[in-house]
């Protein structure tokens, strides 16, 4: 039986912001490894890209990309798949909203007014997204590979992002502000995403029906995750304050960056979630994401 499952952002929280090296939390992965707690992906990351960061850090579960807009689940989980969920042979996706290209016709119809203030990260160059990421020729190819989230590079002021995120409701539309990038989708979003999988973790896999959910990010685009989970781990950035949460309780911050952070979080919640279960205090939320 698992007591947990971590859900978890990679770029500044799993992932060193400068680096993406995730070495300092390999104990800690190593340790929830033998504990049977899984750690799943929940990032901004494309499915090409997080496929290989998993493997290299010994990640066999699902992966929920592109901001929450989609999530891949590996057969050998047994998780039944959806009705509309498109599949490699070995996995199979979710996705919660339109397409990346019908995003990009819409936001057409802004590009006269805003169309000088961002740029779309899959219209940049290898190189070019190599430099404005810090990412090998590899990785950067593998970021451009969206399919239900648009990525822009933000050339204009704060006050203009949001300004933008404003018109780009009037779309149907929604904003969320990452590490480095702004995203546009259509629906999703990471709160709903963990929402959706972890119900149906609770369901249908064998001994996880009573598993607490645990979130782990930095950013402002982790915050509604971080808001609907059991417990959560906010992780310092080295480039920014810690965004702001609405939370009665279960919040840990880290008082380390990056890994070592993510690390250091992980371990104290760890020990309250066997602290709680031995008490009976601690039951696990219904992670109905319209009620959070």
């Amino acid at each position: 039986m698992s007591a947990a499952v971590i859900y978890t952002d990679l770029d500044g929280t799993l992932l060193d912001h400068y680096t993406y090296s995730a070495e300092a939390a390999r104990a800690t992965l190593a340790t929830l490894r033998g504990l049977g707690v899984p750690v799943i992906p929940c990032t901004s990351k494309t499915a090409a890209e997080t496929r290989v960061i998993a493997a290299q850090l010994g990640l066999d579960g699902p992966m929920i990309v592109e901001n929450g807009a989609a999530i891949w689940v590996p057969d050998h989980w047994g998780l039944t798949r959806t009705e509309a969920g498109i599949s490699d042979g070995e996995m199979w996706c979710h996705g919660f909203g339109i397409p990346r290209a019908v995003i990009r016709r819409q936001l057409a119809i802004l590009s006269i007014e805003w169309g000088n203030r961002y740029q779309s990260l899959c219209d940049l160059s290898d190189k070019q997204v190599m430099s404005v990421t810090g990412l090998d020729a590899a990785s950067a190819r593998l970021a451009k590979e969206r399919h239900f989230c648009e990525t822009l590079v933000w050339l204009g002021t704060p006050a203009d992002r949001i300004a933008f995120a404003d018109q780009v409701k009037t779309l149907d539309l929604r904003c969320v502000q990452g590490g480095r990038f702004v995203h546009v989708l259509s629906s999703g979003g990471k709160a709903e995403a963990v929402s959706w999988l972890h119900r149906k973790i609770c369901a249908e896999r064998p001994g996880f029906e009573a598993a607490l959910s645990i979130s782990a990010g930095d950013a402002e685009n982790d915050v509604e995750m971080l808001q609907v989970t059991d417990l959560a781990l906010l992780v310092r950035s080295p480039v920014g304050d810690p965004p702001p949460l609405k939370r009665a309780g279960g919040l840990v911050i880290s008082d380390e960056f990056g890994p070592a952070g993510w690390s250091e979080g992980i371990e104290i919640l760890l020990d309250r979630v066997e602290e709680e279960r031995a008490s009976g205090r601690f039951l696990p939320k219904r992670h109905d994401h319209n009620a959070a």
